[in-house]
């Protein structure tokens, strides 16, 4: 049954206002909450309700939504949470305010080529992330890409055709397209499908949006149609966004480019997307640049007299030598998220999409342990400065209660390990969404934590009692650090600034904001002077710090 306006959700959590849209599975909503904030609820419509295969169905959704929420990136609409709403499950989204690409071509007509090329960038990126999840969108066009409102930012919307795929395999899906976007293996119900299915689509867009034309379908192409390349259509598209695009579309599959990454470096860089400065912050990128030049200088003199004095040897002969692998550690059955030294340096720690934190000797490469406790992916691990207690922390996991296999778990815990004994001391339990980053205060008595609740909590190890909630990032928190004192905490998130505290008082001292995307990582240096952080914008930035 269609919700009508006014109805409730989640014991009046959630307030339908209107429906958005009905597709061939899914249709959305536009709602509110208590705080009067938009959100979108995608469920499963009428049709499918009444299907005899309505359960496996539904089942597929739900597991699509929790991959798709694992999808965290700048440019991908946000997965707020999976709810379950009587017998449907229901994808809780944020509410982009703006217009979709095709909305701002058909008003403006085509965008000059740098505009273009920003937001193709951004999706490409987000693509990318979403391939890493095995999963492929396979419906990427102008409609599903969303401008917000008074900004050059594109978000990636609509994953209601977004399947697994294991590239180069085939394998069974629906045949569920859109014509002009969709390559040729869309079109067949078995056939290969890999990361170069949503590359033709991405192509395939740009097309559209320089051109205002949608492209000549695959299905027509391979009966004889001729795609008209897009600079016949419009002559100030440049010969090497041309060649990209007609390369990116290219009709059989093994022509193309086979990844998304690999397209994109087919392109020119936007202009437009140049990162600007930050005047908040001092940055010393400058100083950097010719220390590291002088550096280079003298020190390439330096080693080749040294080289020969000592080794009789040529330098770039030692330097293979002395930076070569030294051994591979095996025995995680899924990607490894997170490492990290003992103090001492003779043991690692690593956490794991496989749930577990394996504890490794240095010397020999040995397994020394395997914790076990977490229900979902490890995606922080953290040793205290005596190296005899480790914190890890861990996503949420949320799964139909309905399965005999499993159950409804929700993780987002951080777990305090006993290193001697592999044993576990307590769990932390205040966070209401993942935790992405756990750092150790250097008296080792603190720990902070940041998560995908915007929120950074400070926690007493001796009594695992929380302290503070510190709260200031209006997104995803990816990272914490302390400075060597103790007495100031630095955070970078989503929301691309770095934010540094007083641990005292939990005053926010100040907000570092130069990056044009997402921090997800924070350093401080041994001396506390200097701050570096390394953003998804591919730059790493090295901040002044005041005593």
């Amino acid at each position: 049954m269609t919700w009508v306006n006014g109805h409730k959700l989640q014991n009046g959590k959630y307030t339908i206002e209107k429906k958005l849209g009905d597709g061939g599975f899914g249709i959305t909503y536009l709602a509110r909450n208590p705080n009067g904030q938009r959100v979108v609820i995608k469920t499963l419509n009428d049709t499918v309700q009444n299907r005899p295969d309505f359960n496996e169905l539904q089942q597929d959704f739900l597991n699509e939504a929790l991959r798709l929420a694992k999808c965290t990136h700048p440019h991908i609409v946000k997965i707020n949470e999976v709810v379950q709403e009587g017998q449907l499950w229901c994808m809780v989204m944020e509410y982009i305010d703006g217009e979709d690409l095709a909305s701002r071509v058909i008003k403006q007509g085509v965008l000059p080529e740098a505009e273009a090329l920003r937001y193709i960038q951004q999706i490409g990126e987000a693509l990318t992330v979403v391939h890493n999840q095995g999963l492929l969108h396979r419906d990427v066009k102008p409609q599903n890409i969303m401008l917000r409102s008074g900004k050059l930012e594109a978000v990636l919307i609509d994953f209601g055709l977004a399947r697994q795929f294991t590239q180069d395999v085939t394998q069974t899906h629906t045949r569920k397209l859109t014509e002009g976007y969709a390559p040729i293996e869309q079109y067949y119900i078995k056939y290969k499908r890999g990361a170069y299915t949503d590359v033709h689509a991405l192509a395939a867009t740009l097309y559209a949006l320089l051109t205002g034309i949608v492209p000549v379908n695959a299905l027509d192409r391979q009966t004889g149609v001729r795609l008209t390349p897009p600079k016949q259509h419009n002559s100030s598209i440049s010969d090497k966004v041309n060649r990209a695009i007609i390369k990116g579309m290219a009709l059989k599959a093994k022509d193309r480019p086979q990844s998304v990454a690999e397209w994109l470096k087919l392109l020119p860089s936007p202009s437009s997307s140049t990162p600007k400065k930050s005047s908040r912050g001092k940055l010393k990128n400058k100083f950097l640049v010719g220390g590291v030049v002088l550096g280079l200088i003298g020190g390439g003199v330096w080693l080749q007299i040294y080289c020969q004095k000592q080794f009789n040897s040529n330098p770039i002969s030692l330097l293979i030598s002395l930076f070569s692998l030294k051994t591979t550690l095996p025995g995680h059955s899924n990607s490894v998220s997170s490492v990290a030294f003992s103090p001492d340096g003779q043991t690692l720690a690593s956490g794991s999409g496989d749930k577990t934190i394996k504890i490794w000797y240095i010397r020999s490469g040995q397994l020394k342990t395997t914790l076990t406790g977490h229900s979902n992916d490890v995606k922080s691990v953290a040793f205290s400065p005596d190296g005899q207690t480790l914190a890890s922390s861990s996503e949420q996991l949320k799964l139909p209660i309905w399965l005999d296999r499993d159950h409804t778990v929700d993780d987002n815990t951080i777990k305090i390990w006993d290193i001697s004994s592999g044993q576990l001391k307590t769990t932390l339990t205040r966070h209401s969404n993942p935790v992405y980053s756990v750092a150790f205060s250097p008296d080792g008595q603190t720990l902070a934590s940041g998560g995908w609740d915007n929120t950074i909590k400070i926690w007493d190890i001796s009594s695992g009692k929380l302290k503070t909630t510190l709260t200031g990032h209006y997104h995803r928190v990816y990272s914490v650090a302390f400075s060597p004192d103790g007495q100031t905490l630095a955070s970078g998130g989503l929301d691309n600034t770095i934010k540094i505290w007083d641990i005292r008082s939990g005053a926010l001292k100040t907000t570092l904001t130069g990056h044009s995307w997402s921090v997800n990582s924070v350093a401080f240096s041994p001396d506390g002077q200097t701050l570096a952080s390394g953003s998804v914008d591919n730059t790493i930035k090295l901040w002044r710090i005041s005593p």
